[in-house]
């Protein structure tokens, strides 16, 4: 059956907006946990109102697709949580590098769990975005010893990224998009709640720019961005939407140079044409 057009422009609209989560962070000021979990509860309010006639959905799912939808959630909010350690032990390009991994990951899964074809041209694009992401931060990628539980938590994301993603590739089967995402990010919400507390963390007593980084960050990066991967779910390949994924860094340092002044050396500008490159790849090998 063909692709509807729709979707791959939706997931084009999706990966702009998902790339744009480092640039709104800097906006605010809270903790990551908190706006971690105040964008997941954000997003599941507002889309359980524009799509509670799918809500129904939830209450016919069978005990173990109940408990998938808990695991997948969970996996959401400790994907976040390992991305925030990640960067706080390691360098920023450490866990750059570590996390982009995570296509090999979800390829292989794909394959193994759901037969999913693993063509030449993905491992291509593959290839060729991992090698862009290398040499974007091949300045700063330092494996001291020092910054080897970063790095491994870095990788550990990737691995919790690609469980999110082939369990919402089985419960996207039985659930339509609303349902799906609005029952997830309320799982990931309610476990980023629970957590604040631990970290010392206010619920509630952040400043304008603080609420307006929780706001964006719930409409561009959540409601948009990961909705989109996940109405691509039932559709697409894992293996081939995560590859999607290693675009993010072009993008994103698109906006950080007009936005913040951020400086795009050569070196950068090769990594980027390398990811252009893998994106060109993966645009033929769509079938």
């Amino acid at each position: 059956m063909p692709i509807p057009t729709r979707v791959y422009i939706y997931l084009i609209i999706g990966t702009l907006a998902v790339s744009q989560s480092g640039n709104i962070i800097r906006i605010g000021t809270a903790h990551p946990v908190a706006i971690a979990a105040w964008r997941l509860m954000i997003s599941t309010v507002l889309l359980a109102l524009m799509g509670r006639g799918q809500l129904a959905a939830l209450r016919r799912l069978t005990r173990s697709e109940l408990i998938m939808l808990l695991f997948s959630g969970i996996a959401l909010a400790v994907h976040f949580f390992t991305w925030i350690a990640a960067v706080q032990s390691t360098t920023v390009a450490n866990a750059a590098i570590f996390f982009s991994i995570n296509p090999v990951f979800v390829a292989l899964a794909a394959f193994v769990i759901y037969r999913e074809r693993v063509g030449w041209k993905l491992m291509a694009a593959i290839g060729l975005g991992l090698a862009g992401a290398a040499v974007i931060g091949l300045d700063d990628l330092d494996l001291n010893p020092e910054h080897l539980a970063g790095d491994i938590l870095a990788v550990t994301c990737a691995i919790l990224f690609t469980v999110y993603f082939m369990l919402g590739k089985r419960l996207r089967r039985v659930l339509p998009t609303h349902a799906y995402v609005t029952g997830v990010y309320g799982v990931a919400a309610l476990v980023g709640f629970i957590c604040l507390p631990f970290f010392g963390k206010p619920f509630f007593d952040y400043n304008a720019k603080t609420w307006l980084c929780f706001v964006l960050m719930a409409l561009l990066p959540t409601m948009i961005g990961h909705t989109a991967f996940n109405n691509a779910l039932r559709y697409i390949r894992a293996g081939w939407l995560s590859a999607v994924t290693l675009a993010e860094p072009v993008l994103a340092g698109s906006v950080a140079y007009f936005a913040w002044g951020e400086e795009l050396t050569c070196r950068v500008v090769a990594g980027y044409l390398l990811i252009c490159l893998s994106v060109i790849v993966l645009v033929f090998d769509r079938n």
